[in-house]
């Protein structure tokens, strides 16, 4: 493109019409050939226009095999949110040229170009990029630090374990980050025990976060916690029966919430401690009780589930015609032909889904 061609659709960017500033734009970032590239580098440095910034941006994917990525590190850091976007996704584009910059930026003198290269870094999720995250997760800036551990935690490698372990006793936003990436990994009893240290954390995320690594292994003190955050974690983990009819009683609806699901996630028959939950003035609650009572089937469960076919709720209704349809019998057929004469469209779809596993059981 000549350069009154495209001087013309950059003034069209800037224009206060919203279809003309979506053409212009559509039609830079569709430019492939060598002299628009020319057109788009000068741009690029010489307008200060966050708009204008973000369309070249865009409009450089296409040449992404030959550009010098050292002169877009600095739009990783924009103040403008959807810059910083663009230049990430160019990088991303990039492949291994872009990479390589980006690693030896992680040592760059300014502070906001080493913070914006490990963010980046950290979306890759390239083999390449692990070495200078676990580096940087060793700086000595506490938010390079925060956003290396936050960012090496993605990666399913077993070198990444014990930089997030030994990341745990550092500040607590960052032993949080840690958390977060240990979440899921199989760890070593002694790996287990310094998260378990931090279950005395005065922090409550930081202890509901332990919880959730420790899963199972989790010891039963954390169902005590004053904290009803924790307890929610704790109830979502937990295989004890016991432990989890306590909580259905808790005084925070979401503890009830979360042990209510976890006994129906692991098929547990708790009716005598289900069954009165259907009564809680929480709809959550009763929701989630409903829910967990199809995996029973005496009378009284029955009964329940069919007085909350007429809950004010729908999604108490639903959740009670799903369990009374992996119950079946014919009470439970007569009562979710009766509640397909509902107007809500897609509560009848439930219904009907329901009730055609009710009578399915029944053959």
């Amino acid at each position: 493109m000549n350069e009154p061609a495209f001087r013309k659709l950059l003034r069209d960017i800037k224009s206060s019409d919203i279809a003309k500033v979506e053409d212009s734009a559509n039609a830079v970032c569709a430019l492939k050939d060598k002299d628009s590239l020319n057109l788009i580098l000068k741009t690029l440095e010489e307008d200060d226009n966050p708009l204008v910034k973000r369309v070249m941006l865009w409009a450089l994917r296409n040449y992404s095999t030959g550009l010098d990525y050292f002169k877009f590190l600095r739009y990783l850091a924009d103040e403008d949110m959807g810059v910083r976007e663009a230049a990430l996704v160019l990088f991303m584009d990039g492949g291994k040229s872009a990479i390589d910059v980006l690693v030896n930026a992680v040592d760059s003198d300014d502070l906001n170009i080493r913070y914006s290269s490990v963010q980046a870094l950290g979306q890759f999720r390239s083999p390449e990029a692990l070495p200078a995250l676990i580096s940087a997760a060793s700086s000595d800036n506490d938010e390079i630090r925060e956003i290396a551990v936050m960012s090496v935690g993605v990666y399913a490698d077993a070198l990444v374990t014990p930089v997030l372990i030994n990341a745990l006793s550092d500040s607590g936003d960052i032993a949080l980050a840690a958390l977060s990436g240990l979440k899921g990994r199989i760890l070593k009893t002694e790996e287990l025990k310094a998260v378990e240290k931090l279950l005395s954390n005065d922090r409550d995320d930081i202890r509901a976060a332990c919880v959730y690594v420790l899963d199972a292994a989790c010891p039963d003190k954390a169902g005590k916690d004053e904290s009803s955050y924790v307890r929610r974690a704790f109830a979502s983990v937990t295989a004890s029966k016991n432990i989890l009819a306590k909580l259905c009683s808790d005084a925070d609806s979401s503890v009830r919430t979360s042990a209510a699901d976890s006994i129906g996630r692991q098929k547990f028959s708790l009716d005598d401690v289900l069954i009165p939950m259907l009564k809680d003035e929480i709809p959550g609650v009763r929701r989630a009780a409903a829910s967990a009572l199809g995996n029973s089937s005496g009378e009284n469960t029955i009964n329940a589930l069919i007085e909350c076919l007429s809950d004010v709720k729908p999604g108490i209704r639903a959740a009670a015609a799903a369990s009374l349809g992996k119950i079946g019998g014919e009470r439970a057929v007569s009562a979710l032909k009766a509640a397909m004469k509902t107007k809500n469209p897609i509560l009848a779809g439930i219904i009907k889904n329901a009730l055609a596993q009710a009578e399915g059981k029944k053959e």
